[in-house]
């Protein structure tokens, strides 16, 4: 089955076989441009098609299936228009997160800015929050909210009523947080969020209505709000106040998310029983929101798929011509789902990568790699960290991955400032041994996908300050010896040196960027930025003069 994911952004390929994904990849690694905007007509050569083909050894002749969602740009589906079958954007999001979960049966939530759409009585509407069932037959929708559309601009500029999604990207817009193509970025109020404060949670609570888990917001309302943000900008008086205010917007928007989330989730509980919930569309990468449903809600036990937002529905596409098409039935896997996905670079390719570099670089290859980097890590070093299959989603997890000491309580301004050129309230993330974790955060539930968000233990917080956030929270990620065991160990060689089995972990890519793809890739953003050395699977590299 190759699955082909997206929307107007975020595009991507998958392929599956007998169930299991052989690999998937997001068109902006291939094509260097982040989240696929303005590509056009460039996009019908599909080269994360190629990719995923290639990685398999076989040609599109040997597909049994290609299915898209029905929200994908057409230009994407050119190449595939007399073989692709369309199945709902919500349910390829549904199908990524279900059928990559370890559970038998779950109550499965979606919610992003807005999926498929259909007219109703002259209006558009999109696709913004669907309820569904999964168990070994597949999955069934239980509920669905569409919400008006009012076109803008450009696509990327469109309001869509009774969306949870669109709320918090409009917010993050109208404080001045966007990102390629000038979409709202919702990561980055949520960063920010933490540095604010209440005083317009109640302004906020008049924008949107929220009744047995049904969200309703309109576009009158939507627009409202914007107008209301705009005002009180206005207003400020200086650009510390401004920024204060911001501040303070990303708060409240924070805050009523995760009012909607909880409320939604035990509404989606009440009506299911469910002791297990799956979570996809872009809020579910909301990790904030996540790990207050496990606080907070009767379920016991959660799954986030890594790739949450857009480019996630090409594994849900590929999967569901599986199960759902195909008519399989569903059986968990024993181990964890792993977000490895890409294609492999061996030695020979890394070679000469950096043979394409002589004299720029000096080039290690120590017997003890673990015990090298760690060492030039608790030294203060940055590393970039690049090893095997890059992993899929937003998130480094570990193979295209800037690592750094998360003892030094300068280096989150350091990596901001001089590696990512990013804004400076931005948080980093730890990556932490799995027997280890309890000791350092509020909770022994792994996070394998950097996809909950829980407190640092206090008494740890002066210890790891580099990835402790303003509010003690930290984005965790849970490394599974299972399932990257070169993570894992060179996390104990950390511990051997230092006493501590934690490493701050930020994605491989200078600001607005895809995170890197390829050992070239790896290459030129470790020559145009501050990171002090490189690590291509088992080869050290320092700039000339610095090892």
């Amino acid at each position: 089955m190759l699955g082909l994911g997206g929307s107007h952004h975020d595009f991507g390929a998958c392929l599956v076989e007998d169930g299991r994904i052989v690999s998937a990849v997001e068109e902006e690694r291939l094509t260097r441009k982040k989240v696929g905007y303005g590509l056009g007509p460039r996009l019908q050569r599909c080269l994360a098609a190629d990719y995923v083909l290639n990685e398999a050894g076989i040609t599109l002749d040997d597909v049994d299936r290609v299915v898209a969602n029905d929200f994908l740009s057409p230009v994407y589906t050119l190449r595939f228009k007399d073989r692709v079958e369309y199945i709902g954007h919500h349910l390829s999001h549904a199908a990524s997160t279900f059928y990559t979960s370890p559970f038998e049966e779950a109550a499965v939530l979606v919610m992003d800015g807005r999926g498929s759409e259909r007219t109703v009585d002259g209006t558009r509407r999109g696709e913004t929050i669907t309820y569904y069932t999964g168990d070994a037959h597949g999955l069934r929708p239980l509920h669905a909210v569409w919400g008006e559309i009012a076109a803008g601009v450009r696509r990327a500029d469109d309001l869509c009523a009774d969306s949870v999604g669109s709320m918090y990207e409009l917010v993050a817009k109208c404080i001045g947080l966007t990102t390629v193509g000038g979409v709202g970025a919702s990561g980055k109020a949520m960063g920010l969020a933490p540095y604010g404060r209440s005083r317009y949670v109640e302004e906020l609570a008049g924008s949107y209505r929220l009744r047995g888990g049904d969200f309703r917001q309109s576009v009158a309302q939507q627009r409202e709000l914007a107008r209301f943000i705009a005002g009180e900008l206005s207003r400020a008086g200086s650009e510390d106040a401004a920024g204060e205010m911001r501040a303070d917007f990303a708060f409240a928007v924070q805050e009523h998310t995760e009012r909607i989330i909880l409320e939604m989730a035990r509404s989606l509980h009440e009506r299911t029983g469910a002791r297990r919930l799956c979570l996809a569309g872009g809020v579910a990468l909301n990790s904030v929101a996540n790990y207050k449903i496990l606080e907070e809600t009767p379920f016991e036990e959660i799954h986030i798929v890594p790739a949450a937002g857009d480019q996630g529905t090409s594994l849900g596409a590929a999967l569901q011509g599986h199960y759902g098409m195909g008519g399989h039935r569903w059986e968990p896997a024993d181990e964890p789902f792993s977000p490895y996905l890409g294609a492999v670079y061996d030695d020979a390719r890394i070679n000469v990568a950096i043979a394409t570099l002589r004299g720029r670089l000096i080039v290690e290859r120590p017997d003890d790699l673990y015990g090298r980097v760690a060492a030039k890590l608790a030294g203060g070093a940055v590393v970039g960290w690049f090893q095997g299959r890059s992993e899929i989603g937003p998130r480094a997890l570990g193979n295209r991955s800037i690592l750094a000491d998360p003892r030094d309580p300068g280096m989150k301004d350091r990596i901001n400032a001089k590696v990512k050129h990013r804004e400076w309230f931005r948080p980093f993330a730890p990556v932490v041994s799995r027997d280890r974790q309890a000791e350092f955060f509020s909770t022994d539930v792994p996070a394998p996908y950097m996809l909950l968000v829980p407190q640092v233990r206090p008494a740890k917080r002066t210890v790891i300050p580099s990835v402790t956030h303003v509010d003690g929270s930290a984005r965790l990620q849970t490394v599974l010896p299972e399932l990257n065991p070169r993570l894992s160990a060179l996390l104990d060689a950390f511990d051997r040196i230092t006493g501590v089995p934690v490493l701050l972990n930020t994605s491989f890519n200078d600001n607005e960027e895809p995170i890197v793809e390829t050992p070239e890739d790896a290459l030129r953003c470790f020559l145009s930025t501050d990171m002090d050395a490189l690590v291509l699977g088992d080869t050290v590299l320092f700039k000339d003069g610095q090892a």
